[in-house]
């Protein structure tokens, strides 16, 4: 066992623990570094640390991954290796194609390293045996475990796109254009109700007929100056190829512009195009165009066909800024929480609404919203099916209802009919940045009725009265364009005050003591002042050189004074 080689999933499940760690020692340490960094990652992200039953069920989950579709982690990302590269493993062939060295656009991972990749994340899923064996006794781990069919794990690994992980920096980093809007995000959902696939947008200028575009699979390519019917492509990759495969008669597609505006297009058809033809470029009538690029043959040049998706551009979506839907007469009905509103013969009622934290299947930095609303269906029987239920944020981002959120619900999802004459009561949860402060939720009928629910998660502005509380304004200094100022607060009480950004504010204005508009201590971390515990705060603030200031915190209101200097 001192040269690594390909073993068979079956062949390692009947090693022993010490064959399989002598066959990780064969693998390079900045490999099994790496490796170990996946599988951690995962474990982490399914909420398992800690828990010896939760990581087994992302280790069978790993494996199940690899023997059934062969995807191996490259990087910070999963991909489906090659058949001819999983062919040439088996054969302990090293395959050698200059055409990845002289072709850097091709949007396919060289065989040379899918195959070095291959080899030694066999031997990674290998170890992960060691995880799934861990808690048996010396005696019981020669036996060779058996796998049998069962239901999907609670814990289930999804990783994070590589783009998502910095998209400021990867929106940024396209070609500039002088268009006043363009797009960042495009969401794929496909109606199957999972979670709505991501990528990133940049902006590409198509020059010499050459499309440039970035060969991570999760960074889209938006062709700079298309508006009307924008045309964006998706790097060429297994995964990528997977799921255009699945886009079919019922997807929708949200695409978020720079201003905040998320436009929704439905699917329109799918189709194989050849490289020549540029009508898809003409821009006739509003809608979007996918096109999967990069692919390339087993000789490394580009195919002569590739993927084409279209979508069409609903107007219903258009709103004017009093909720009238532009050329047509509808209006949504409006309303808050224990509201009872109107869509068309039925009636709705959002009972309530609150959010949920720190659930093991959240992803980072989010958590669920759960809404229970009660349906009174009319004298004939209510069909929900057309029904688009959705939240939408304060920034105008659009969220689908998410299958997981319905684990923690009081009711069941609403059903495909509810008879006529009766009422029942129904959940929806969406998965929302734990930022959330305030949204809609919105449900809409193909019959151009729809209704609105306001809600608000803000939290209660701060009680800082005089009593038990000393807030001093330590001082204050100024340089052109900036104020800083030294706070020092101090809890006399027996109660733990909480801080947030919206609790100390600074206005400035031209008169002495300005109201407002207030600016909030953008970038302070919330914190907690324990009881008889200060603090002391450093705030830096934009100054455009007015005379006057006001500054808040709590209950306390401080007037300040500047000059410029001459």
């Amino acid at each position: 066992m001192d040269v690594l080689r390909f073993h068979p999933l079956e062949e390692l499940r009947g090693l022993s623990l010490s064959e399989l760690h002598a066959l990780w020692e064969l693998v390079p340490t900045d490999r099994q570094r790496a490796y170990k960094a996946a599988y951690e990652r995962e474990v982490r992200t399914a909420g398992a640390v800690g828990s010896d039953e939760l990581e087994r069920q992302v280790a069978a989950e790993l494996l199940k991954r690899y023997d059934e579709a062969a995807l191996v982690p490259v990087g910070s990302r999963w991909a489906r290796t090659p058949g001819r590269v999983q062919d040439a493993a088996k054969h302990n062939v090293v395959l050698d194609a200059p055409e990845d060295e002289v072709r850097p656009a091709s949007g396919k991972p060289s065989p040379k390293v899918m195959l070095a990749v291959g080899l030694a994340a066999l031997l990674f899923f290998g170890v992960m045996f060691t995880r799934l064996l861990g808690g048996r006794s010396a005696g019981e781990v020669e036996a060779t475990p058996e796998i049998s069919p069962t239901p999907t794990p609670l814990v289930s690994p999804t990783p994070t796109p590589l783009a998502l992980e910095a998209q400021d920096d990867v929106i940024q980093g396209g070609d500039s254009g002088r268009e006043v809007a363009y797009p960042v995000n495009l969401q794929v959902i496909l109606p199957d109700g999972d979670a709505p696939r991501v990528w990133v947008v940049q902006r590409r200028r198509v020059q010499a007929s050459e499309w440039r575009f970035d060969l991570n699979p999760d960074t889209a390519s938006f062709v700079n100056g298309m508006s009307v019917r924008p045309v964006i492509g998706i790097p060429w990759s297994e995964e990528n190829k997977s799921y255009f495969d699945d886009i079919g008669t019922g997807a929708s597609f949200l695409l978020t512009m720079n201003t905040g505006a998320v436009l929704r297009f439905e699917f329109d058809e799918r189709r194989e195009v050849r490289r020549s033809e540029t009508s898809i470029f003409r821009q006739v009538s509003p809608g979007l165009v996918l096109l999967l690029i990069g692919e390339t043959d087993e000789d490394g040049l580009p195919t002569a066909t590739r993927t084409l998706v279209t979508a069409t551009y609903p107007p219903e979506q258009e709103l004017s800024r009093d909720g009238q839907v532009i050329g047509m007469d509808i209006t949504l009905q409006e309303g808050g929480v224990g509201e009872q509103l109107p869509l068309g013969d039925a009636a709705i009622t959002l009972q309530d609404a609150h959010l949920l934290a720190e659930q093991p299947d959240l992803p980072a930095d989010s958590q669920y919203l759960l809404l229970n609303y009660e349906v009174l269906a009319g004298m004939e029987a209510l069909d929900t099916t057309a029904w688009r239920v959705e939240f939408v944020d304060a920034g105008g981002q659009i969220y689908t209802p998410g299958n997981a959120a319905l684990t923690y619900t009081d009711f069941d999802a609403l059903p495909l009919e509810i008879p006529a004459l009766s009422a029942l009561s129904a959940s929806v949860g969406y998965i929302v940045p734990d930022t959330l402060q305030s949204g809609r939720w919105v449900i809409t009928d193909t019959g151009g009725n729809g209704v609105s629910f306001t809600l608000s998660f803000a939290t209660a502005p701060l009680d800082l009265r005089y009593d038990g509380v000393d807030v001093r304004l330590v001082s204050v200094t100024y340089v052109e364009g900036q104020i800083t100022t030294h706070l020092r607060i101090y809890n006399g009480r027996t109660e733990i005050l909480h801080f947030t950004q919206d609790d100390i504010w600074l206005a400035l204005g031209y008169a002495p003591e300005p109201p407002g508009p207030r600016n909030p201590a953008e970038g302070l971390t919330p914190f907690d002042l324990l009881p008889e515990q200060a603090v002391d705060l450093t705030l830096v603030w934009y100054w455009g050189g007015e005379p006057y200031a006001s500054m808040g915190v709590g209950e306390y209101r401080f007037a300040i004074q500047l000059t410029r200097g001459s």
